[in-house]
């Protein structure tokens, strides 16, 4: 296998809730292990796993947690089509046809005998997680309503007919493949493959994204910039589309505050990824065949900035307090999954956790082997 490490989100915490995309990311596979356990020990058992993977030279997809995205929930072994997932992540519903799925439980007291005397703390802790995750969510949607504010300002300043033009011109230029690449062509009889990921999230530190790493083997990067309601989101979604038709595997990358809303493209088979490179995740061209497609310059009517320069300071100072609140509710529940995980490390077994580790270990090993 060739190294490779791609990070990344499966889900995250939006203005429509806890939002997944598990099931896009993980049916493809044929193995899947589901682990039980408190996210803290998880997260850093798959960590320590990834680890040791990663030095053997596996090529492999590091899946974040949404709140604390210095912890995993999910490996994938590309190459060997394995995956691994916490299981408060792993959709309950979901019964993924086709894939061998097995569960280990990495919980020291399963039936709950040593936690008896921590349950009426355990039982609080969890109620403020819930309600914080609550405030959360009711206020990441009160800030979306007043993104829709500062977008309707560029709304009804931007030339649809422009950026129509440029999903067509752009989707021409990058979405055909020379016919002696072996690559996806235009004439591709089947329908692309879409895979949905998150490439950042709302944590209870704020923002965090994954952009650089996930095109950092993409040759052409098309750094988008703009304001809010300038048409980027639409325009990517016509680029997907157009490459849908084309039969052109697409990775796409949701935005992490409103999920309806597009943030990138990557095209691997391409060489090609487009993505907003606006706050909370501002990028700026790096290297050769990094570029920039500034759609305010090319769409917006002229001095729409300046016209309207009282009205936009307004809106962004509320949605930036607004956010600020809404994050503060995350860092809130971190505080209480923290104290939770305190008390599950108290009666964990640390040496059984460590053999049950080396098990799945070893197992995923030999898989890989065959």
């Amino acid at each position: 296998m060739a190294e490779m490490e791609r990070h990344y989100f499966a889900r995250g915490n939006t203005a429509e809730g806890l939002v997944s995309l598990v099931e896009s990311i993980y049916n493809r596979l044929d193995t899947i292990y589901v682990l039980k356990g408190d996210p803290q020990e998880i997260g850093t058992i798959l960590a320590r796993l990834a680890n040791g993977w990663s030095r053997k030279g596996w090529s492999l997809h590091h899946i974040h947690q949404p709140l604390q995205s210095d912890l995993l929930e999910g490996i994938i072994i590309e190459d060997a089509r394995i995956g691994l997932i916490d299981r408060r992540a792993w959709p309950e519903d979901w019964s993924a046809e086709g894939t061998e799925i097995y569960h280990v439980d990495f919980r020291s007291d399963p039936d709950g005998v040593q936690l008896a005397e921590h349950q009426e703390h355990i039982a609080a802790l969890e109620q403020n997680i819930a309600e914080g995750y609550t405030k959360a969510y009711e206020t990441f949607q009160r800030t979306l309503r007043i993104h829709d504010d500062w977008e309707k300002i560029y709304i009804d300043s931007l030339d649809r007919a422009v950026m129509n033009q440029l999903a067509v011109d752009w989707a021409d230029q990058y979405l055909v493949a020379a016919a002696d690449s072996g690559k996806e062509t235009e004439a591709s009889k089947e329908p692309g493959t879409i895979t949905r990921r998150f490439l950042g999230a709302a944590t209870w530190r704020g923002a965090v994204d994954f952009i650089l790493n996930l095109t950092e083997d993409v040759p052409t990067r098309i750094f988008v910039k703009g304001r809010p309601g300038s048409g980027k989101s639409t325009l990517f979604k016509k680029i997907a589309a157009t490459a849908a038709e084309r039969g052109i595997d697409t990775e796409v990358y949701h935005c992490g505050f409103d999920p309806n809303s597009l943030d990138m493209l990557v095209f691997r088979s391409l060489g090609v990824a487009i993505f907003d490179s606006t706050s909370p995740h501002e990028h700026f061209p790096l290297r050769e065949g990094d570029s920039i497609l500034d759609v305010y310059e090319l769409a917006i009517a002229p001095e729409t900035d300046e016209k309207h320069a009282e009205e936009i300071a307004d809106v962004k100072s509320r949605y930036t307090t607004s956010m600020q609140i809404a994050i503060s509710y995350l860092a809130e529940v971190k505080q209480n999954q923290d104290q939770l995980s305190a008390i599950y490390r108290s009666v964990r077994d640390e040496e059984a956790v460590s053999k049950q580790e080396q098990r799945l270990a070893e197992e995923i090993e030999a898989r890989v082997a065959k």
